[in-house]
C-alpha cells in the first residue's frame, strides 16, 4: 500500500473494505477487555465442525489463517445462535454477516443462505481487516469484524482470541 490513509471513521472503513481501497485502520490495545465465556455461550451451537473443509479450503484461497475463521465462527455461533428464533434477524450463521449493511460487498440474503458464500464473505471481510492493521492480531481483527468503527480491542475480540488459544470444537481424548 502507497501512503494509505488512515480511516477510524465507521463509514469510511466500511467503503474502504467495500471498494478494497488501501487503508490504515487504527486500533488500541485493551487490556481491561474481558475474554471469559460469558453465561449465554451455548457451545453446542457451534457449526466449526460441520465446515471444517470449507473454511479450510476458502481460508486457503483467501490466505487467511483458518484457526482465525474457526475462532470467529465459534464466536458468531455459539453467541448468536439466537437469530434463529428473531424472524426480523438481518445476520445469518454460521459467520454471522448482516445482509443490508455488506450489499456493497455483493452479499445478498440468499447468497448467505448458502454455507459456502456465507463463510467466504466472512474470509473476505476478515481478509481485507487484516490488510488494514498495522501488526494485525486475532483479537484486532476480531474486533473490527464485530465493530467496524472499533478502535480498541473489546470483550469480543479478547473473547475470540481465547477461543483462538484454546480451540473449543477440537475434540479431546483421554490417554488409556
Amino acid at each position: 500500500m502507497n501512503n494509505p490513509q488512515i480511516l477510524n471513521d465507521r463509514d469510511k472503513r466500511k467503503q474502504s473494505i467495500i471498494d478494497n481501497t488501501p487503508a490504515i485502520f487504527e486500533i488500541k490495545d485493551n487490556p481491561a477487555a474481558v475474554s471469559k465465556a460469558p453465561f449465554y455461550e451455548w457451545r453446542e451451537q457451534s457449526e466449526v465442525s460441520k465446515w471444517c473443509g470449507l473454511i479450510l479450503s476458502i481460508a486457503a484461497k483467501h490466505k487467511v489463517d483458518p484457526a482465525l475463521v474457526m475462532s470467529i465462527m465459534y464466536m458468531e455461533t455459539t453467541h448468536g445462535w439466537y437469530d434463529s428464533i428473531n424472524p426480523f434477524r438481518k445476520t445469518i450463521r454460521p459467520m454471522n454477516i448482516h445482509y443490508d449493511y455488506w450489499r456493497g460487498l455483493g452479499v445478498t440474503k440468499e447468497k448467505l443462505g448458502c454455507p459456502y458464500y456465507n463463510i467466504e464473505y466472512g474470509v473476505i471481510l476478515i481478509s481485507r481487516i487484516r490488510d488494514r492493521i498495522k501488526n494485525p492480531n486475532v483479537a484486532k481483527i476480531a474486533t473490527i469484524y464485530n465493530f467496524i468503527g472499533a478502535e480498541k480491542i473489546s470483550e469480543y475480540g479478547a473473547r475470540v482470541q481465547s477461543i483462538y488459544t484454546k480451540k473449543p470444537w477440537v475434540k479431546k481424548r483421554c490417554a488409556a
